[in-house]
């Protein structure tokens, strides 16, 4: 797997993908990375790359050509199949990034996510190169950077050998429609809480039903709108009044 950043600000990319585990990865071979100075390509000795907007308004518009010439440059580094690279742009106007996008985005091979600034993008050369526009939440950053490196993260996390065990990304947060379940670690007594004893137990069972319905719990008080888009069994919702019942004593 590529990720490929073309960015007016390829240090703020690699001084975060090359730290902690995506650093670590990246040192064993794991994936690849490849940051692309867009104002490498542009149209004068200045580094000039944006230009006023046609019909007026506030601020620059990054021009259509810089843009163009580092996506090609990214293609050519590569050596990968077109047909197995996307490219995404960081906007918000884009749909909202989640876990299943992050799992789809890892069957291409080559991902290039292009950053913006000022005011945006020069529509034709996002109608000729992106594939789809991307956000990773209801508001307005400065660029894409910060952006495109949740996305390098959340997806660089769960290839091969990144981290431990696949258990380590399947058993978590979002991978299943639910939240989490809480999680604790020593001591078993702290600030006088102690550790739930179904997980002090060593019955397995009981803690695997623990855990998914106090899953369950976490997503339906933090998160509802996640929660009544999933299904539960007859069984799961009578163990789930249950719990709650017994929360409320």
């Amino acid at each position: 797997m590529r990720f490929s950043v073309l960015t007016l600000f390829p240090e703020l990319i690699k001084n975060v993908i090359q730290t902690s585990i995506t650093g670590k990865a990246l040192e064993k071979g794991l994936f690849e990375f490849d940051s692309i100075q867009i104002r490498d390509f542009a149209v004068n000795d200045y580094g000039k790359v944006d230009d006023y907007l046609f019909g007026g308004g506030k601020g620059m518009l990054m021009m259509a050509e810089p843009v163009y010439q580092a996506w090609q440059e990214s293609i050519s580094r590569s050596g990968i199949d077109s047909n197995r690279t996307l490219t995404v742009y960081m906007s918000p106007k884009g749909k909202v990034f989640d876990q299943q996008t992050a799992a789809r985005f890892n069957e291409s091979n080559h991902l290039i996510l292009l950053c913006g600034h000022y005011e945006g993008v020069d529509q034709r050369v996002l109608d000729e190169i992106v594939d789809e526009e991307l956000s990773i939440g209801d508001f307005v950053l400065t660029g894409g950077e910060i952006a495109a490196c949740t996305v390098i993260d959340a997806c660089a996390r769960m290839l091969p050998g990144v981290l431990p065990t696949a258990d380590a990304y399947l058993n978590e947060s979002h991978m299943s429609g639910f939240l989490e379940h809480p999680q604790y670690t020593r001591p078993a007594s702290w600030h006088n809480t102690n550790v739930p004893d179904v997980l002090m137990s060593g019955h397995q069972a009981n803690i695997e039903k623990w855990q998914k319905l106090q899953s369950y719990l976490e997503t339906m008080n933090k998160r509802p709108d996640m929660f009544w888009n999933q299904h539960l069994s007859e069984q799961e919702w009578l163990d789930l009044i249950e719990l709650i019942k017994d929360a409320s004593k």
